[in-house]
């Protein structure tokens, strides 16, 4: 992998005050990393020097943070998405069609996680480079929000979405997707095609289940590492935790297990 695909467009309001100046992807985790710093840093750890962000709210705030602590260890493009209040993140992922390659990875931008999750992804590509990949959490008790997946026999994901049935899904999607040859064109042919149908309120994961059926995407697990999205104020203090307990050790004595955290 080459390139990653990071999509910060939106505003974070469930978070109210604390993303009222700026990206929810630069909330501080620790006392020197934001939720965006522990992404990039999990991202070098794979030897990824490409990044491709698409922002939205705070797009200067944004732009100047990162020419300020990254320019110096990435080549960014960032591409402004003007409809980041009127859109979903389905036009966020259309944005970025033209530079969506085999080598790309594409992030959500509001989670955290274990680097070692990437590097089972980085593993899984290289062994298996024909092959994509959605990564999922199927060690977590799932709820009715979560982005749920199921699996067929071949162990094929054949559906993405949260109205999916709890018992009957296999995991949940963490926000992390590698997509190569057709299946990548694929998913970029069904973007396209709800960009022109206007179905602006969807989600790319959206896209991505209306195709399921036709196209071979395999899970990647977790293995049981920690992450978390942040949606919530409540989610923002787990991923504090979560981040003190993967980046500063020493200082994080708790010995709690991961269903503890989720």
């Amino acid at each position: 992998m080459k390139r990653a695909l990071i999509l910060a467009a939106g505003k974070g309001q469930r978070l109210g005050e604390l993303t009222a100046t700026k990206p929810k992807c630069l909330l501080q985790l620790t006392h020197e990393n934001t939720v965006l710093d522990l992404l990039l840093d999990a991202i070098a750890k794979v030897k990824i020097k490409e990044i491709i962000i698409i922002s939205g709210f705070a797009n200067e705030y944004l732009k100047d943070y990162l020419s300020k602590k990254w320019a110096s260890k990435f080549v960014f493009k960032i591409i402004h998405n003007l409809k980041y209040n009127e859109y979903n993140n389905i036009y966020s992922a259309y944005l970025a069609k033209d530079l969506w390659n085999d080598e790309t990875i594409l992030f959500n931008s509001d989670i955290v996680f274990d680097p070692a999750i990437l590097n089972l992804l980085a593993t899984k590509i290289k062994n298996n480079s024909a092959q994509s990949y959605l990564v999922v959490d199927n060690y977590q008790e799932l709820t009715e929000e979560d982005m749920k997946v199921t699996i067929n026999d071949k162990e094929e994901i054949t559906r993405i979405h949260k109205s999916l049935n709890i018992d009957s899904s296999f995991g949940e999607y963490i926000g992390i997707t590698y997509l190569k040859g057709k299946t990548r064109l694929k998913f970029i042919e069904s973007l396209e095609n709800n960009i022109k149908a206007n179905n602006l309120d969807l989600y790319y994961e959206d896209a991505l289940d209306q195709i399921a059926s036709q196209i071979s995407v395999f899970p990647c697990s977790t293995n049981g590492n920690l992450w978390t999205e942040i949606d919530t104020k409540e989610d923002y203090e787990l991923a504090k935790n979560i981040a003190k307990k993967i980046y500063e050790p020493n200082k994080y004595t708790d010995k709690t297990s991961y269903s503890s955290f989720k």
